[in-house]
């Protein structure tokens, strides 16, 4: 070993093959971590596997009608 040639590092001669992407939770979604090449890949690979959190399904809405005062049920689908 010599103080004027280094050792040489293998781990560092080439650069990642796939870079780490971080998505962080809406409120709706857990955060994810996903691995790709490029910012688009990860953003279709995310868009193919976030989970909803526990009650964060369809939404259900209450709403009421003043005029007979009956109450209805209004879902909507999350898209």
């Amino acid at each position: 070993m010599s103080l004027d040639v280094p050792n040489n590092n293998k781990m560092m001669t080439a650069p990642a093959a796939k870079k780490g992407f971080h998505f962080s939770s809406d409120g709706v979604h857990f955060a994810e971590f996903i691995e790709a090449e490029t910012i688009e890949e990860a953003s279709a690979i995310y868009n193919k596997v976030r989970r909803l959190m526990p009650g964060q399904g369809p939404a259900t809405e209450l709403v009421a009608e003043q005029s007979t005062g009956a109450t209805e049920i209004k879902e909507e689908a999350n898209g």
